[in-house]
């Protein structure tokens, strides 16, 4: 899939919800940009002329600019990003990943829709880093390598994905952790610090400062909802982990992200 390559230059067209209902087989030819969805709801199925791919909820597939092909559907609800490719070799293959952890990534192309629907100041910037985390996620678990950069220790599998999965939702306390592991909060600090170096507490706390920088940089939310966003209760102990981290206020941090972002150039192109 193209994500494998070193480097990858994107311009992104837009992203939609699409609903469609049953119908047996309908042609789509000369595509002219590459498309990237999720299946939210029912399954479909993409025959060209090499192979036939089926999809079912919580699926990734990926369409290559100028595929040919025929779908099929009993309805569905997906998720499509559109956009264009200038930095990998043509491909013409339909490709369809189930992931490990599909609410992670359903979560993650719901707010990229959400953000691209309300189309605020700086929409764009969020929307590319968003589809950036997706398609890193992807190349992990296309390559294997996210089971050797997580773990060393199968244990610590379901620990990682609930992690990524409910960081912002709420405390994650290591007892809670510790007991899906079956193991003792002692081994459990001890292995995890090992294998990330650092405690459960301060890994889950640079998922949250990342996230809320992310969002800070995109100038559409203030520091408040930020922080509520971001899976923190208490703005001010907000504030204070972010200063720590990034060596400014997030309010400043704001502010000089946004004086240093170039002026944003809106894609007026109707999408066909």
């Amino acid at each position: 899939m193209f994500f494998g390559e070193n480097e990858i230059s994107l311009e992104l067209l837009g992203v939609f919800k699409i609903k469609r209902e049953a119908f047996n087989h309908r042609s789509f030819t000369s595509r002219s940009y590459d498309s990237l969805s999720i299946r939210l709801s029912g399954s479909g199925k993409f025959e060209t002329k090499t192979k036939t791919v089926s999809t079912q909820k919580g699926d990734i597939l990926y369409i290559p600019k100028n595929a040919d092909y025929i779908q099929s559907t009993l309805g569905e609800d997906i998720i499509a990003i559109h956009f264009i490719n200038y930095s990998f070799t043509k491909n013409d293959e339909i490709e369809c990943m189930s992931v490990e952890d599909s609410h992670f990534l359903e979560e993650t192309f719901r707010q990229m829709y959400d953000v691209w629907k309300e189309k605020k100041q700086g929409h764009r910037y969020l929307c590319m880093s968003l589809l950036y985390n997706i398609l890193y996620f992807l190349n992990c678990q296309k390559t294997e390598s996210i089971i050797d950069s997580i773990t060393h220790d199968s244990k610590i599998n379901t620990v990682m994905d609930y992690i990524h999965t409910n960081y912002r939702n709420g405390e994650i306390s290591v007892s809670q952790l510790a007991d899906m592991c079956a193991v003792s909060e002692t081994y459990f600090r001890k292995l995890f610090k090992k294998i990330h170096g650092v405690s459960p507490q301060q890994y889950i706390i640079n998922l949250k400062l990342e996230f809320a920088s992310h969002l800070l940089g995109s100038n559409l939310y203030t520091v408040s909802e930020v922080s509520r966003k971001s899976g923190f209760n208490d703005s001010k102990y907000f504030c204070r982990l972010f200063k720590n981290r990034f060596g400014t206020t997030p309010k400043k941090y704001q502010t000089l992200f946004q004086l240093n972002s170039p002026p944003i150039r809106e894609n007026k192109k109707a999408l066909q």
